[in-house]
């Protein structure tokens, strides 16, 4: 797995990255050992006398994890432990278990929210705009907008199919219009 450096990460790019439950899936061996290597790292990090010690501990708090919030990616698992060490999530008062775990990435999953939030609804305005982008060219009531011509062809008459082109009329007008532009 590629390391990179946590402190130059954010929520936006984390978004962009390969989601937990996909890594899983198609390599989980170096998955599983990465998230277990992330965890291990913040428990050594922060050195609370309480703290995940053996293996298997280690073992279902990735576990654990992974079930709450299969929705992370690699690079959220590594900014949420990042922001772990830094306490940004708070002080741990020398316990650090898997309830702390759990609390830290909810709070992560809080933070994260907002960015997804504003991150779907630009997608949805981006989709919209192509959408009637792409209607204008389909749509009798944008075609008359533009073309004088069609703007002479009623909407009953135009869905009837009266006064319009057939697609050979259209590739013989296309094709005049060529002729003329190189000649």
């Amino acid at each position: 797995m590629q390391e990179l450096d946590a402190s130059q990460l954010t929520v936006e790019t984390c978004f962009k990255c390969t989601n937990v439950k996909t890594a899983l899936k198609y390599n989980e061996v170096p998955t599983r050992a990465a998230l277990t290597a992330m965890i291990t790292r913040t428990v050594k990090f922060i050195d609370a006398n309480k703290t995940l010690s053996t293996p298997e501990e280690i073992e279902m708090t990735v576990n654990e994890l992974l079930h709450t919030y299969p929705c992370f990616t690699l690079s959220d698992w590594r900014l949420a432990c990042y922001m772990m060490a830094k306490e940004a999530f708070g002080p741990y008062y020398e316990r650090l278990k898997l309830a702390q775990f759990v609390e830290c990435f909810a709070k992560y999953e809080q933070l994260k929210a907002p960015v997804v939030n504003t991150i779907r609804e630009n997608e949805r305005q981006q989709y919209e705009r192509e959408t009637a982008e792409a209607l204008r060219y389909i749509t009798p009531e944008f075609g008359t907008e533009f073309n004088p011509i069609a703007a002479r062809v009623q909407k009953a008459d135009w869905m009837k199919g009266e006064d319009r082109l057939t697609y050979t009329e259209r590739e013989e007008m296309r094709q005049r219009d060529k002729n003329r532009n190189n000649g």
